[in-house]
């Protein structure tokens, strides 16, 4: 297999791990609210903390950096990582920029757009990049 066709599925795997850490973010911030009454105070305080916020923003970031690189690099269509970007902003402002005792809507909202910006835009690269060198061409050759 040749270094091409190996970066032709790497973006791909990320793509998908991008698409299911975006997700799990969306959920996080659509069912933590339907369900801080069932859980144990503590670990309320933990997932609605600013925490696990931080810590969802840096798992995001990762996937990104991991999955719009070497897309990016088959594909050359910048503004699929610009839309990363956007994402990533959004989810960033929702987790450090939105002021103490400010409406709870603003993070969340924040929060969820920019989750699903990025999902969209983790579609689109994976999209482009198997159009780019399909996997199954990759597999025909070898």
């Amino acid at each position: 297999m040749s270094s091409l066709e190996r970066s032709a599925v790497a973006p791909s795997r990320w793509d998908g791990v991008g698409q299911l850490l975006s997700a799990l973010c969306v959920v996080h911030c659509l069912v933590l609210p339907a369900v801080l009454g069932l859980l144990p105070a503590a670990l309320v305080g933990w997932l609605g903390g600013e925490g696990a916020h931080r810590g969802l923003l840096a798992l995001a970031l990762l996937g990104a950096l991991a999955a719009f690189l070497p897309g990016w690099r088959l594909h050359r269509r910048a503004w699929v990582p610009v839309l990363a970007v956007g994402g990533l902003g959004l989810l960033g402002a929702g987790a450090f920029l939105v002021p103490e005792g400010a409406d709870e809507a603003w993070e969340v909202g924040l929060t969820v757009g920019g989750g699903v910006l990025l999902a969209v835009a983790h579609g689109r690269n994976r999209t482009l990049c198997r159009e780019c060198c399909p996997p199954e061409a990759a597999r025909a050759e070898a």
